[in-house]
């Protein structure tokens, strides 16, 4: 069961995947971004922030793979790469995610959540 946080994290990353929110990288999400949006704790940006937004990225994906959706944890990335962290890859293996890459869940999490202008085209 998620939390209220990673409720409202996982509505952000929905957002995020759509092409909804503005964010550094278009339809991803730096953990910065992230954490200055849902932490509760407040204060400055620093690497020991990073656990906090893992652990609710975690949470939601490994629910989401759970219920059959694409995991939302491919989308949050590191704001000098574009990619996720080292952390990505080990939960990857670990969650065993059907995913064969990061590229894959990507556009896993891009075809489930289109764009916005997507379902107009689709609805017209």
């Amino acid at each position: 069961m998620l939390s209220e946080t990673e409720k409202a994290v996982r509505k952000t990353l929905i957002k995020v995947c759509r092409g909804v929110e503005k964010t550094f990288h278009r339809r991803k999400v730096t953990y910065k971004e992230l954490w200055e949006k849902h932490s509760e704790s407040g204060g400055n940006w620093g690497q020991g922030c990073t656990p906090e937004v893992v652990g609710w990225i975690v949470n939601i994906s490994d629910d989401d793979v759970d219920q059959g959706r694409p995991p939302l944890n491919s989308l949050v990335v590191r704001k000098d790469t574009g990619q996720p962290g080292e952390d990505w890859e080990a939960w990857h293996k670990s969650a065993g995610s059907p995913y064969e890459s990061l590229a894959h869940a990507q556009a896993a999490c891009w075809v489930y959540w289109p764009e916005k202008s997507v379902l107009i085209q689709f609805q017209s």
